[in-house]
């Protein structure tokens, strides 16, 4: 008989009998001390599959959702740029789709010198360029065509040093030329807004630019975007979200062996109590960390935590909306260096550059990292089919 909720046997019952797949379930949502070996089958709708970002999440937002297009419904793009900005590059990434957050003698003076150092293309050279790399991935990502029926939502901050606005205005740019009909996208554009995610939880100004990157802009930006994405929340009501919802889960099953991917060992899923309920018709949202808000970035010798994943904001409106929210991590990595770019990620970013190819330069019209088959893409792709899956199923 199928069960409506998650109820915990005792431990020797549930290890000294045979216990349906059901009761395993129940047992991994209730005994919160443990770690879920991989996420649960909760039987999500597969119409309903969103995903979000900061900064290089939002550029991880955005490149999963073109690259699986046909499997999502829309995307939320915070302070990122278009799809394959970087080329394959790291040089590009850090000064054409981006800029250090922490400034230094060095960065000055190489901003000085004109064409060096951080400088911002106009929307329309980085639609070439995003326009030329996804025909270059043609066959190797879904065909743009389902875009036509995706919902995006963009957030841009006027005082932002990091990802100027004018990079997600080539994003929208893209979006508009891929067939995204006008109507489905709303750009936020706040113009005393550093780089930071839109919190109500967060006590640092609107213009700063700095960790935890979470802002007090008087913007819900987590309540903008999941009403966007997802429209008959528009007269919701924020739920009371629930600390017990939120479970860890091993991303090691979710990877290639002997292939990197930056993949830190566990990573969070918030289910809101009405998603444990069969049938409830739940739905999918992927919240893309940005750089240094993985849990085991560092700074000054302190974890970041679950800074990000309770203070960004989106779990009250998982309660109310009846989502699912899937928080996958990225770690540091410094076994590389910016001349030789494997595996180098010391702020613990997404790969939108290239970092988990070995031979990612020279590729700029078919960036790997940005295909359904790069390491991270496919990863986060099999964590989203886990949840999809009907309950019971192997």
């Amino acid at each position: 008989m199928f069960m409506t909720r998650f109820t915990l046997p005792s431990r020797s019952a549930l290890w000294g009998r045979r216990c349906s797949m059901m009761v395993l379930l129940a047992s991994t949502w209730t005994a919160h001390a443990d770690v879920l070996p991989r996420l649960p089958a909760l039987g999500l709708a597969p119409d309903a599959v969103t995903v979000s970002g900061l900064s290089s999440g939002a550029y991880m937002a955005g490149q999963f959702g073109i690259a699986y297009s046909g499997s999502l419904s829309g995307s939320a793009v915070l302070a990122g740029g278009p799809y394959g900005c970087s080329r394959g590059s790291v040089s590009t990434a850090m000064f054409n789709c981006s800029c250090p957050a922490e400034k230094s003698a060095v960065l000055d003076l190489v901003n000085a010198f004109p064409g060096l150092g951080c400088y911002t293309f106009s929307p329309e050279v980085y639609r070439v360029f995003s326009e030329r790399a996804i025909r270059g991935n043609q066959g190797a990502i879904d065909d743009p065509a389902h875009l036509q029926r995706h919902r995006v939502w963009l957030f841009s901050g006027g005082k932002d040093p990091v990802v100027h606005r004018q990079l997600v205005s080539a994003a929208e740019l893209v979006y508009r030329s891929l067939g995204v009909p006008a109507e489905q996208i709303h750009r936020e554009d706040v113009a005393d807004a550093g780089h930071g995610f839109p919190s109500p939880q967060a006590t640092q100004a609107c213009s700063a630019t700095r960790t935890p990157f979470l802002t007090q802009c008087h913007l819900d930006g987590a309540e903008q975007a999941l009403k966007w994405l997802y429209p008959d929340m528009a007269s919701a009501v924020a739920g009371q979200a629930d600390a017990g919802r939120l479970r860890q889960f091993r991303q090691a099953p979710y990877g290639t062996r002997g292939e990197f991917n930056s993949l830190d060992s566990t990573g969070w899923v918030y289910v809101p109590k009405a998603c444990e309920q069969a049938g409830a018709g739940c739905r999918l949202h992927v919240a893309f960390h940005g750089c240094e808000q993985g849990q085991s970035f560092k700074t000054n010798g302190e974890r970041f935590g679950l800074q990000f994943v309770q203070g960004a904001g989106y779990n009250p409106w998982a309660e109310a909306g009846r989502i699912v929210v899937l928080y996958p991590q990225v770690k540091p990595s410094t076994q590389g260096d910016l001349y030789h770019p494997y595996r180098f990620n010391p702020k613990g970013c997404w790969d939108f550059w290239g970092y988990t190819e070995k031979y990612a330069a020279g590729n700029s019209a078919a960036p790997n990292f940005a295909k359904r088959s790069a390491p991270q893409m496919k990863a986060v792709k099999a964590m989203i089919d886990d949840l999809l899956r009907a309950p019971g199923t192997p």
